[in-house]
């Protein structure tokens, strides 16, 4: 398809708001091919893609340019480029839409908290924590094993971050994973857990009065844990993914 000249072709439709479905549906298929990955990730499909994620109305163009970005964000190099064309932007812009694209949305979270500067990126963005505690909460086993996933990556050696998820309220739905979620996700869920319970160890709380819930308790015994109660942001988020669990339609597909 390079061969054939495409790239020109891709750049004319990019530019025609009439076609932007179309545009979206080929960067998808390139994005499938090795040897296109580091050219789509340096051109104006990029910005483009989160722009369709941004503003696009369809729900199946806005599936497209997700799965089209996670193919390119599997690629290092392209991360750079994928920072500064704002790619968390178009991501924060569906969290309080969600769709059936949970998967798809961590796991292009999953490629970006591996980049020192990404993961910094992701913490300073407003609702993407907020979002994976979510979704801990009311999210598929699969979903919850991959959020939990990303949220260790996150917090690992991060105490900030920690605090952060901390203050998302994710105790409760952590220990239930540990219990019943999947042979991954309870490994995750312990492990997040555990990084939790050693960090509450290295900087206590300074107030020994502060109550305890029973669900904190098991999590962290023999010590008094700091408040765990859900933000205002994650009840929104929680309520939006809760809405979409009981509408979607399971309209999967892979390159």
């Amino acid at each position: 398809m390079l061969a054939s000249g495409v790239l020109p072709i891709l750049q004319k439709m990019i530019a025609n708001t009439d076609a932007v479905g179309a545009a979206t549906a080929l960067c998808l298929n390139l994005s499938c091919l090795e040897e296109a990955k580091p050219i789509i990730g340096t051109t104006e499909a990029v910005p483009f893609l989160i722009w369709v994620l941004k503003n696009e109305t369809d729900e199946q163009c806005k599936l497209d340019a997700l799965h089209t970005l996670y193919n390119i964000s599997s690629l290092p190099s392209n991360i750079p480029h994928l920072l500064s064309a704002g790619i968390f932007d178009g991501l924060q812009a569906l969290i309080s839409h969600p769709s059936e694209h949970t998967e798809k949305f961590i796991a292009v979270l999953i490629y970006f908290a591996s980049s020192n500067t990404a993961r910094d990126e992701i913490i300073a963005t407003p609702g993407l924590i907020g979002a994976l505690a979510a979704i801990l909460d009311v999210g598929e086993p699969v979903e919850q094993e991959q959020a939990a996933a990303c949220l260790l990556i996150l917090c690992n050696a991060n105490d900030k971050c920690s605090q952060m998820v901390l203050q998302e309220g994710v105790i409760p739905s952590l220990v239930s994973m540990s219990v019943n979620g999947t042979v991954r996700g309870k490994q995750k869920a312990q492990k997040l857990l555990m990084l939790f319970r050693e960090q509450r160890q290295r900087d206590p709380s300074p107030s020994p009065t502060q109550p305890r819930s029973e669900t904190s308790e098991a999590a962290f015994p023999g010590q008094d844990p700091k408040p765990l109660s859900k933000s205002v942001s994650r009840r929104k988020v929680g309520k939006a993914w809760s809405f979409w669990r009981k509408n979607k339609s399971f309209s999967v597909y892979q390159c």
